[in-house]
């Protein structure tokens, strides 16, 4: 039998005589989002990676530096290699406790500059205490200390999918180890007047409007990703309709099909006015409805952008917020209207959780938008730059996976990230 074990990367690891170089982020992220705590007890999935996420956001919270929020979040890394034991457990295998200690050392040495002192083991270990306790009490309604700890922030304990959890994970270590490139993503949705515009770089964001899709691209021409919720590669015929990717997002996105809308033919976007576009409409069997036939004067900007600036052509893209909000889901459709305020606190949760910033960006647009009352054009836009700046992170896809052209060769596509 063999000593070692391995791992998610394929390494052959020996946790009982660990070596350095062997040690890897991405194992450890797997490793933890499919561990769960409490010896799996608990009333609902709750991964180690997610008490290790929330260690690290308290330490944020109470003002310790990087180097602290880092340790918390790698304070239980060495059960990826080892699993976890019960403390009760644990207090009788003294040998488990040595390779425990000694493997956790080893860790803490790869990814932080010098040995914890004293003072900062306290405070790493106060928060895992804290946070045990309130994990107690959430899941099992149980008080297991004789005091209250003290917490400055808020613990997420939703159930959440491992993929999701595992990508925060190495999302938030990168942006405390400073390996987290500066990518800028961009996201664009309509609205009265014009374009709404998230731009978003770690943490930091802008938020705009814009008359036109040129204004936007010439100021944001350096952006690692722009999506837009606008149809691009349009369809001249009904041979074309089956090629755009409409339908299969319908399917995709089940309950929630209805905010596919029928994607205008090129003849109808370009038609002289509204009479002659519904005439064509009726001559070409387009099946459009008002509400698709409302799009066409966006639809004809983009389109008319893309074929006088060719350099852009498949560098704009199309997406879906919808379908990206299902993705950041777990793949489960939000059913919850984005307009009432039960949807829209649901959206809300689900970007916070990708990016840190998400709610000062609402905020930020409320201030910009004093008379207007609805967010839901800013929570489409945020959501397609934090889906692009998990693309820039983790690749993407399209759907179809082999999309088709149209005439002049625009990608007739949705563009979302990866899912590991």
């Amino acid at each position: 039998m063999s000593e070692h074990i391995t791992t998610f990367s394929k390494i052959h690891f020996t946790p009982t005589d660990p070596v350095l170089t062997d040690i890897k982020i991405e194992d450890i992220a797997h490793a933890l989002s499919l561990l769960c705590r409490a010896n799996g007890h608990f009333k609902s999935f709750f991964s180690v990676a997610q008490h290790s996420i929330n260690c690290a956001t308290e330490a944020k919270e109470r003002g310790y530096s990087k180097r602290i929020q880092l340790s918390c979040l790698l304070h239980d890394a060495s059960e990826a290699y080892i699993s976890d034991i019960t403390r009760t457990v644990k207090k009788q295998l003294p040998q488990y406790i040595e390779f425990e200690d000694r493997l956790q050392k080893l860790i803490w040495n790869k990814y932080l500059d010098q040995p914890l002192s004293d003072e900062e083991t306290r405070q790493v270990f106060e928060i895992d205490d804290a946070m045990l306790y309130y994990e107690f009490l959430n899941f099992m309604e149980e008080e297991i200390f004789n005091f209250t700890p003290c917490l400055k922030g808020v613990p997420d304990f939703e159930c959440k999918a491992f993929e999701d959890v595992e990508r925060q994970f190495i999302i938030l270590f990168n942006r405390l180890t400073g390996k987290e490139k500066n990518y800028i993503s961009v996201g664009i949705d309509g609205c009265k007047g014009g374009w709404l515009v998230v731009a978003i770089s770690n943490e930091t964001f802008e938020v705009g409007k814009f008359k036109t899709i040129e204004e936007i691209c010439i100021r944001y021409q350096g952006a690692d990703s722009l999506l837009i919720d606008i149809p691009i590669g349009l369809p001249e015929s009904k041979v074309d309709v089956v090629k755009r990717p409409d339908n299969e997002l319908r399917t995709l996105l089940s309950k929630k099909a209805s905010s596919v809308f029928n994607t205008p033919f090129r003849q109808i976007v370009y038609a002289a006015d509204e009479k002659i576009a519904w005439e064509l409409n009726r001559e070409l069997d387009a099946k459009q409805t008002p509400i698709s036939m409302a799009l066409c004067k966006a639809i004809k900007q983009v389109d008319v952008f893309l074929q006088n600036n060719p350099q852009w052509k498949n560098r704009l893209l199309e997406s879906h917020p919808e379908y990206c909000f299902y993705l950041l889901n777990g793949g489960i459709p939000l059913e919850d209207n984005k307009r009432d305020d039960y949807g829209q606190e649901k959206r809300i949760d689900i970007l916070k959780d990708c990016f840190s910033e998400s709610q000062a960006v609402i905020e930020t647009y409320k201030k910009q938008n004093k008379l207007r009352k609805k967010i839901d054009d800013v929570l489409d836009a945020l959501c397609l730059a934090i889906v692009g700046r998990l693309g820039c992170n983790d690749g993407y896809r399209t759907i179809p996976d082999l999309p088709y052209q149209d005439c002049t060769g625009l990608n007739m596509q949705i563009t979302v990230f990866k899912r590991k």
